[in-house]
């Protein structure tokens, strides 16, 4: 008698409900970047992120609740999500050497598209959504706080002159990028974006090593 050698499809294992939260909350997220980055914040209703994501209005509303809660989840998921990207680049840096490396990738990726969610964001903080202002301030003092600890690395370990303020310089830092991306975003061809990374290395190097280390 021949022994048949078809085999029997597994069954699919069944997601957990940590899973299924998991999945459906990452849907509606990538659902209110796409919205936002389309139309803004301000426009974006709890409703259409359900309808995009392909969940009830209840379910959103159940999570999220409010606008400012879901600003809150996707500036969250945005720096999350940077700093994934960011942890190889810096595995092994330190110091000064990892703040260039983190200005070349914050310039690099938020100037990869002409649209940006988190740049929505912080325009209407200042217009129509007043109500999300606590939540973008929130983003910026988390940037800041990280570029900060890089710089006061860098003083201890003498890369960075001793005589810099860190938190001053930690907000023209932040300032100088956001700054690059709200032009870049205004007129994708504004510069040339190679110089421009150029010359910020050059000029953080300048305005950080110790003097006699030039």
């Amino acid at each position: 008698m021949a022994i048949s050698t078809q085999s029997k499809r597994a069954p699919r294992r069944r997601r957990t409900q940590a899973q299924r939260r998991e999945l459906s909350d990452q849907r509606m997220i990538d659902a209110a970047f796409k919205l936002i980055e389309r139309q803004g914040g301000s426009r974006t209703t709890l409703v259409e992120i359900g309808e995009l994501s392909g969940y009830s209005h209840g379910l959103v509303s159940h999570r999220f609740g409010s606008k400012g809660a879901l600003v809150r989840a996707v500036t969250e998921r945005l720096q999350h999500d940077f700093a994934k990207m960011l942890e190889p680049a810096l595995a092994g840096l330190h110091g000064l050497e990892a703040l260039i490396v983190t200005a070349e990738t914050y310039l690099r990726t938020a100037t990869a598209s002409d649209r940006n969610a988190m740049y929505v964001l912080i325009g209407e903080a200042l217009g129509p959504l007043r109500e999300i202002r606590g939540e973008m301030a929130s983003a910026d003092h988390k940037f800041r706080m990280s570029v900060q600890r890089l710089i006061e690395e860098g003083v201890r370990l003498g890369e960075i002159r001793r005589d810099v303020d860190p938190a001053a310089y930690s907000a023209l830092f932040v300032g100088m990028l956001r700054g690059l991306v709200v032009q870049h975003l205004m007129k994708p061809r504004a510069f040339d974006l190679d110089r421009v990374r150029r010359e910020l290395i050059l000029g953080i190097e300048r305005s950080l090593r110790p003097a006699d280390a030039r």
